[in-house]
């Protein structure tokens, strides 16, 4: 009962003060009921002080930005309100970190969580705010946080866990590209214009209102009698800036075996790199992969489309890949085909290119496509001959040094090259 009492009202000898307390009313000297009542404030001032620590106190907790570049600094921000008339005596917070997130280092050391202790005023509010660097991409959850609080002479205290679950993506980080104009770096090989260079007649997409010059041929009769003026048929081109990529993260062949975690992230991080450029030349980017998710472990993908949002769900797809893939290339690729636009591009970024993956490029490329592929090692020389009959382009990607970049050929023999 004792040790029971004692978890209660924690580290405080109230025993002793109730045997004073007896002591007093017995023997009526005015030196023990002196003690035996200071005893019993402070108890009571224990009590009290130790029971409200945590009561009318809301905690807050953010992560700014929610989405990154690997190498870049996060903000987590930690609103601590005491909304009480009454102060807390003292305060503790401890915010859980996972592996890949830490504060800036001191000394050396990488710390597994951030931690601050304070005292706050009656209806007082903070603002704790802790750097947090980034070291590498992936997907990640912030949390949880505990608090811990006691009374005014440091007897008792409380103790709250708080289920915070912040996520964070963390983009691959750029690499740098030295000559934007490489064959591997426009695959498409098309001049600046954004739209086709012809027309499929096939591709009906609607109407628009005559303009001087425009064929009679094209002209919709129908469109024009019912909106009472002449409307020219609009088709969709032949050859288009839709830009597929195909990510393979299976290190070999046999895709079950084993993985290979550098060349998975040169992969990544070359795929990253070219969406980038995709998107900023105002293409419509789409990514299929043979990857898994790390957290869900699902195969995700992401359907053609323009703009930023487009761009920032196929970096978090980049993101959340493990090294470990969920099926074979030429496999899921091949599966997709049904779903990739008409006349899009499809490039390919692998650290190989074994037969399979070759023959299904082949199929893309009969199919109408576009393709490229993007290989850090070189192939077969029966397979290099193979993708160049079928007019599949191929560039070799080799592993920046110290930098993260792709230098030109010529300075040196290092980045993206046209293979023979």
């Amino acid at each position: 009962m004792r040790t029971a009492l004692r978890a209660r009202w924690g580290r405080f000898p109230w025993v002793e003060v109730l045997a004073v307390a007896i002591l007093a009313a017995i023997t009526r000297s005015e030196t023990v009921i002196v003690v035996a009542a200071a005893g019993l404030v402070a108890w009571g001032l224990v009590e009290l002080t130790g029971r409200l620590a945590l009561v009318a106190v809301d905690i807050e907790a953010s992560l700014d930005p929610v989405r990154l570049v690997a190498g870049e600094r996060a903000t987590l921000t930690i609103r601590v309100t005491n909304r009480k008339p009454l102060a807390v005596p003292w305060m503790e917070l401890r915010v859980e970190l996972p592996e890949g997130i830490a504060p800036p280092r001191e000394g050396g050391l990488t710390a597994s969580s951030v931690s601050a202790s304070f005292a706050p005023r009656a209806r007082e509010r903070l603002t704790l705010r802790f750097p947090l660097e980034v070291g590498r991409r992936g997907a990640y959850v912030v949390g949880p946080l505990d608090v811990r609080a006691g009374d005014w002479l440091g007897f008792a205290e409380e103790e709250r866990h708080l289920p915070v679950a912040l996520e964070l993506v963390a983009h691959p980080a750029p690499v740098g590209v030295a000559d934007r104009h490489l064959a591997s770096l426009r695959p498409v090989a098309e001049s600046p214009a954004r739209r086709g260079l012809v027309p499929d007649p096939l591709r009906f997409r609607g109407v628009r209102e005559y303009r001087g010059g425009d064929p009679v041929k094209e002209i919709h009769w129908k469109a024009s009698a019912r909106l009472r003026a002449l409307q020219t048929k609009v088709y969709e081109p032949a050859t288009s800036l839709d830009a597929i990529f195909l990510v393979n993260v299976a290190s070999y062949e046999q895709y079950w075996v084993q993985a290979d975690p550098e060349g998975a992230e040169l992969v990544i991080a070359a795929s990253a790199e070219l969406i980038r450029l995709a998107a900023r030349a105002g293409r419509q980017v789409g990514l299929v992969t043979n990857g898994l998710d790390e957290r869900t472990h699902q195969r995700p993908r992401s359907a053609l489309s323009r703009g930023p949002r487009a761009l920032a769900r196929c970096l978090d797809i980049l993101a959340r890949l493990g090294p470990y893939a969920g099926a074979a290339p030429d496999a899921v690729f091949l599966r997709e085909r049904g779903r990739i636009a008409v006349g899009a591009t499809c490039i390919c970024v692998t650290p190989s290119v074994w037969p399979h993956l070759a023959a299904a490029l082949v199929v893309l490329r009969r199919s109408g496509h576009r393709v490229l592929a993007i290989s850090k090692d070189r192939p077969d020389d029966r397979i290099v001959a193979h993708l160049h009959a079928a007019d599949v382009a191929l560039s070799l990607l080799e592993a920046p040094r110290a930098a993260s970049a792709w230098e030109r050929p010529r300075e040196s023999g290092m980045g993206a090259r046209r293979a023979g």
